[in-house]
């Protein structure tokens, strides 16, 4: 079987071409944006938080495709301003790094709303949430703000053997 982050990326290939923007809204090490890369879109937007991460990612990407910003997801409008085509995210915290620096509920919130506002109509949105300790009330917080929206469709898929393993949310806009 393919891991969540696999299975995420199949998800968005369809809405992927050469002018398409994205969003690797929890840049991490850049496997997303890599991913996005591979796809020959047009433009990846990467925000990260922990400098040092940032830092590191960017040199990998001295690339004239990538915009990445050292600020947190939720300030994503204040840095993209043109609709986008895919957007993914990986909630928790960076594996190799501290594990006391973790994504929060309300901040994540607060970007998967601009998320969708900037994500253009038949646009998709994946979300690889990881329940870890605070990761559970995050994933709760986001499952239920998903579901006081419209126009949106949205998939959950996750192991049914396996508790507190990572899981999906498959989002894409429909008006």
């Amino acid at each position: 079987m393919k891991s969540m982050v696999d299975q995420s990326h199949e998800f968005l290939k369809p809405v992927l071409h050469k002018q398409a923007i994205c969003i690797d809204a929890t840049l991490g090490q850049g496997k997303d944006t890599d991913f996005f890369l591979s796809m020959h879109v047009h433009k990846v937007y990467g925000f990260e938080i922990q400098k040092d991460v940032f830092e590191n990612t960017r040199n990998r990407f001295l690339n004239a495709r990538t915009c990445f910003y050292n600020v947190g997801h939720e300030y994503m409008e204040e840095y993209v301003h043109e609709v986008v085509d895919a957007i993914i995210f990986n909630f928790g915290y960076f594996p190799s790094g501290s594990h006391e620096i973790t994504t929060q509920s309300l901040s994540s919130v607060m970007a998967v709303k601009q998320a969708l506002h900037l994500l253009k109509v038949k646009g998709r949105m994946a979300l690889v949430m990881y329940p870890h300790e605070s990761g559970v009330k995050e994933a709760k917080c986001i499952e239920d703000f998903l579901k006081s929206q419209t126009g949106i469709q949205v998939q959950k898929v996750q192991n049914l053997l396996v508790d507190y393993c990572p899981y999906l949310l498959l989002i894409e806009k429909r008006r």
